[in-house]
């Protein structure tokens, strides 16, 4: 899911649909308008590597979107079902790919357009770019969560979330940062929390086929957890607002002891307080017993609208923005973690990802959120039905969930 929002990439909201990609004259050729992950740090400099390979031919001009997946894929569906020819090449949050799919707005990759985009690219990003078998974006970057931790607070990091908890009351006791920051906003990144929580248990939202709920007693385990946790005294006090850059300022601040975020967090920190880089430990996500936890995996794909005049240049345009150069740029520079396994193999690569082991490990048990044409209503069912986690009543609020989920699946009371 491209569920990562850095901190510093809140600034895109400020300059709605403005170009980033900026010349000093008109752009030579064909312009690829790319929507979608234009504002990452060091982004403008793939996006001018890639134009002067194109050598004219076409020129990436890129455009910026609101910060949160929520608001993106709002823009997209408007433009899209308007059948906005204006749009070439998108930057979708992976759980996109069925709705768009289904819709028609994006194009199937066929032939020696599936086997470049597939080619030394990991499996769980190909299978968030694929719907009914069919492929349909090109895998650019994937995500797991991690637990970052300070480690001259917490010298052996917890297995479990109940250690975490008890760990972060024993801290607060003893007058110390003790904070566990996590997104509980009514937004995507909350959906991932409460996914992770529910897989800890063995269970899931939806069937396989995305047919039928599956909300059962394991899911009302995940939320007396999720009450328990939020509900413990050690979580911040605008925890039902908090979003990524929230819980990344409550680390790089030193409010936080334990923080669940994503990657980027390491590479943002070194340039927003490289004095706290050294005391930042990290370790696999808190599961439920300790075993090796299976969290949400995240990401983003690039797609080529239906509606683009000019496919075959965006699909160029995207193997360039992704190719293994630019990769390791986009993870050098903007904490992007690429899909293209070649990358971590990398020496510059494994130097400035220390916990690419870590998340490799996650990576290959990781699991997806429902696929479904209707996820954003699952998704949005979810953030709302479960807001805030310290209102919960476990069993109402799944049982309500289970009935929200069936009727969205049927058709019936469609969210916006």
């Amino acid at each position: 899911m491209m569920i990562q929002r850095r901190w510093t990439s809140i600034i895109g909201v400020l300059a709605l649909l403005t170009p980033v990609a900026a010349c000093s004259s008109a752009p030579d050729g064909t312009v690829i308008n790319l929507y979608g992950g234009a504002s990452g740090l060091g982004f403008d400099k793939i996006i001018d590597d890639c134009n002067q390979q194109a050598a004219g031919r076409y020129t990436i001009v890129g455009n910026l979107l609101p910060s949160d997946a929520d608001g993106q894929r709002d823009q997209f569906v408007r433009r899209l079902a308007a059948k906005d020819d204006g749009m070439d090449l998108l930057g979708m949050d992976v759980t996109w790919t069925a709705e768009f799919a289904e819709a028609k707005w994006i194009r199937e990759l066929t032939g020696d357009q599936k086997a470049q985009a597939t080619k030394d690219t990991l499996q769980p990003p190909i299978d968030t770019a694929t719907w009914k078998d069919k492929l349909y974006g090109v895998p650019r970057t994937t995500n797991v969560q991690l637990l970052w931790y300070r480690k001259s607070l917490v010298p052996t990091p917890p297995k479990t979330i109940d250690e975490m908890i008890s760990m972060a009351q024993q801290l607060k006791a003893q007058g110390k940062p003790y904070e566990i920051g996590f997104t509980a906003a009514q937004y995507e990144g909350y959906v991932v929390n409460v996914n992770n929580l529910i897989t800890a248990y063995g269970g899931t939202l939806v069937n396989e086929d995305s047919s039928a709920p599956t909300i059962d007693d394991k899911t009302v385990q995940a939320l007396t957890l999720l009450h328990k946790l939020s509900t413990s005294g050690v979580t911040s006090a605008s925890l039902s607002n908090a979003q990524e850059p929230e819980v990344f300022a409550d680390l790089q601040a030193g409010r936080s002891a334990f923080s669940l975020n994503w990657p980027y967090v390491l590479s943002s920190m070194r340039e927003a307080n490289p004095e706290l880089v050294d005391d930042l430990g990290y370790a696999p996500y808190p599961s439920v017993d300790g075993s090796p936890p299976k969290v949400t995996l995240g990401g983003m794909n690039y797609a080529i609208s239906t509606y683009s005049k000019h496919p075959e240049e965006s699909f160029e345009a995207a193997m360039c923005m992704r190719n293994e150069k630019n990769a390791l740029s986009a993870a050098l520079d903007g904490g992007d973690v690429p899909a293209l396994a070649t990358v971590f193999e990398l020496p510059e690569f494994k130097k400035a990802y220390p916990m690419a082991d870590v998340m490799m490990t996650e990576l290959e048990a990781a699991v997806p959120r429902p696929v479904s044409p209707v996820y954003q209503n699952i998704s949005t069912l979810v953030s709302t039905t479960l807001s805030p986690p310290q209102s919960i009543n476990p069993q109402k609020a799944a049982d309500k969930l289970r009935d929200s989920i069936r009727d969205a699946i049927d058709g019936k009371g469609i969210v916006p």
